[in-house]
């Protein structure tokens, strides 16, 4: 089925959205963070205690069908959250992603299972960060897992590191949702800048990316729907994350310069539905949001890097950039991003 042009919200009832319309299509307006405590999925027993942030579990209760026979499970705007997509073929169903830790991997499983029937299971990454990776233990003996070479080596080198990093860094509520997290090595992998998968009937391409957001970067992309699953190289109304966190993540993990190029690529394929790692969905103009604030970052950061040191630049350029964006949610990405271009 043929997703038509712009995709508003009559467009997206069509595809059969329903209830989730809000969420997926960034029509309700208050951040995750500031609602009230809403359901939260039962997989996984977690307590929580007082927090920020609601636990990162993904709830794959009620995929939305967005195109014939391809799915996603939002985010619901939580952080640590992925987008998951799930596209059905004939005979084999790829999953995209899979959740922070192994209760949240056996809930996409189930999910995928309840979807596409019968079908041979296939999970594969957009990137190798934690909450898109370290669900996939679920899949283990269950699903074949299909990876560029890149990522793959990028996740046995670094993985055990930054579930480390993440054990200590996001508090009692990660650590238990990361309990029984191992690293997973894909089971298939390829090598050079694309490849392409038949499900049965449906085509997949993937493309590797290289470093960008994280060594290894892909992205999915149907050609018949021209949806384009873009991981953590797009986020939506929310502050990009530029992983840089020495000594765990370095700059050379990061390539500023091949992002941008990768954002500008896909503004000229002109998908007509991209699904961000996290945030609502939406075309070309989501990619472009992000090319800008790039862009943004570093006139300022060039402009006052050469007359401050990195501290007393943060201490003016965060709030700058909070009021430039007021509707940007997670203002903890920006201090990263600044030093990364600092840098």
């Amino acid at each position: 089925m043929e997703t038509s042009l712009p995709l508003d919200r009559r467009t997206a009832l069509k595809l059969g959205l329903g209830t989730s319309i809000g969420g997926l299509l960034g029509l309700a307006s208050t951040r995750a963070e500031e609602r009230p405590g809403s359901q939260q999925p039962s997989q996984t027993n977690v307590n929580v205690g007082p927090r920020t942030d609601p636990p990162p579990l993904v709830d794959a209760r009620f995929p939305c069908e967005i195109a014939e026979d391809v799915w996603v499970i939002p985010d619901r705007r939580t952080f640590l959250v992925p987008n998951i997509g799930i596209v059905v073929g004939k005979e084999t169903a790829l999953v995209i992603d899979c959740g922070l830790g192994p209760g949240c991997g056996q809930d996409v499983v189930k999910a995928a299972e309840r979807v596409a029937p019968g079908r041979k299971l296939i999970l594969t990454q957009t990137h190798a960060h934690p909450e898109h990776a370290f669900g996939a233990v679920a899949f283990k003996n269950r699903a074949e897992i299909f990876l560029n070479r890149q990522q793959n080596d990028y996740l046995a080198r670094i993985g055990p590191t930054m579930l480390q990093l993440f054990r200590e860094r996001y508090g009692e509520q990660v650590r238990q949702i990361l309990e029984g997290a191992e690293i997973v090595q894909g089971t298939d992998l390829y090598d050079g800048d694309r490849a392409s998968l038949d499900l049965g009937g449906r085509q997949v391409d993937f493309q590797s990316i290289g470093t960008a957001h994280s060594p290894g970067d892909q992205t999915i992309f149907l050609p018949k729907e021209r949806i384009l699953f873009a991981g953590d190289l797009i986020e939506e109304r929310m502050f990009p994350i530029v992983p840089f966190y020495p000594p765990t993540i370095t700059k050379s993990d990061i390539d500023g310069a091949r992002w941008v190029q990768a954002l500008s690529s896909f503004e000229q394929i002109e998908p007509s539905i991209i699904v961000p790692g996290h945030g609502s969905l939406g075309q070309a103009e989501i990619a472009r949001s992000v090319r800008e604030y790039f862009a943004d970052v570093q006139a300022r950061v060039k402009k006052m890097a050469e007359s401050e040191g990195i501290e007393p630049l943060i201490s003016k350029l965060k709030p700058e950039l909070m009021a430039a964006y007021p509707t940007w949610e997670h203002d903890r990405f920006i201090e990263p991003a600044i030093r990364y271009f600092a840098s």
